[in-house]
């Protein structure tokens, strides 16, 4: 039994009991056909990476997620380099930090949120090198200029069994209630990131496989360009009960500016919004750029598709987003 404690003082116990060990089908994440052209861009409703200039800054965090066999904490998952890494974006992306995990012999999702900076707050470190899971998600946040830095604004959402994380931006934030779907209770933050995570349930409905989360956010962003917004980044972390969904759907051309969000001592860094998916016998990780940049066998992940880890820490699934569903045709999406 691992205790987390929280900030107001609640304890989070989970017990643990030995897993068995199955194969999964593995597919390598190939290169869309869309990545380095001008077809992600259109895909994307932008022309550049402009957005982010021009409202100083979008919402800007640093995701991880992974999925194993075995019940394993994230400082075992990541090793001490990586962990380093994610320590020191931690203190860039300061404004608030939240994880959601699965834990061995208990089917209960685990949530927890703070609006400390990480590396300030000794539930992260309890639960880091403490808490063993067999499935989870971690958000570091760079919170939008004009959004909440309250706790109802910190990542992830859960709702209807599932927790939700997201990188990115969608503007204006005065249309972005539009993403509710009819008859949807009122957000509790002010986000774009909580209306897209509401629109994105709504389109998945009762199927929850990457095949359908992937159809979901391609109608997300569909919505988005229908009613005259625009985003650069609809990257996010989707945990269910079975799975763990990366969505990968940004334009790789797009980068922040007037903005920090590099450790001022970084002389180099990749582009902000890759995403990475490293694989072994039994593990598999996804992440934001600047986690995983030294460690072997990292990939690239297609920048229009959904990675879908499933409970045994293999990938599932890899399903590509058309361009066909994020066109702007319809309402309904």
């Amino acid at each position: 039994m691992v205790t987390v404690a929280t900030r107001d003082c609640t304890l989070l116990s989970v017990n643990f009991s030995n897993i068995s060990r199955r194969s999964g089908e593995v597919r390598a994440v190939a290169a869309h056909p869309a990545a380095g052209s001008g077809r992600l861009r259109r895909m994307m409703g932008s022309s550049s990476g402009a957005v982010f200039s021009r409202r100083n800054g979008g919402h800007m965090c640093r995701l991880l997620g992974w999925s194993s066999a075995e019940p394993v904490t994230v400082a075992e998952l990541l090793g001490e380099p990586a962990l380093e890494r994610l320590r020191e974006l931690a203190a860039v992306h300061a404004h608030g930090y939240g994880m959601a995990w699965y834990a061995e012999g208990d089917d209960q999702l685990h949530s927890h949120r703070s609006t400390l900076a990480a590396g300030d707050d000794g539930d992260f470190d309890r639960f880091v090198h403490g808490a063993r899971t067999r499935r989870g998600l971690l958000h570091l946040r760079l919170a939008t200029p004009g959004l909440g830095l309250g706790l109802v604004d910190t990542h992830p959402f859960v709702a209807d069994g599932m927790a939700f994380a997201h990188n990115g931006a969608i503007f204006p934030h005065d249309r972005t209630d539009l993403l509710l779907p009819t008859g949807a209770d009122a957000p509790a933050g002010s986000t774009d990131s909580e209306r897209y995570f509401a629109r994105l349930r709504n389109n998945i409905g009762h199927k929850q496989g990457g095949a359908a989360v992937a159809r979901a956010a391609g109608r997300v962003l569909s919505r988005v360009r229908w009613h005259g917004m625009s985003t650069t980044s609809l990257n996010a972390l989707l945990l269910t009960p079975r799975e763990l969904h990366l969505i990968s759907l940004h334009d790789p051309a797009a980068e922040p500016t007037e903005v920090q969000v590099w450790p001022a001592d970084y002389q180099t860094h990749p582009p902000y919004l890759d995403l990475s998916l490293l694989q072994r016998d039994g593990q598999s990780l996804v992440a934001s750029s600047g986690i995983l940049r030294e460690e072997p066998g990292v990939t690239e992940v297609d920048p229009a598709s959904v990675v879908s880890l499933d409970d045994h820490g293999g990938v599932a699934r890899v399903s590509q987003i058309s361009g066909r569903i994020t066109a702007p045709l319809r309402r309904s999406a």
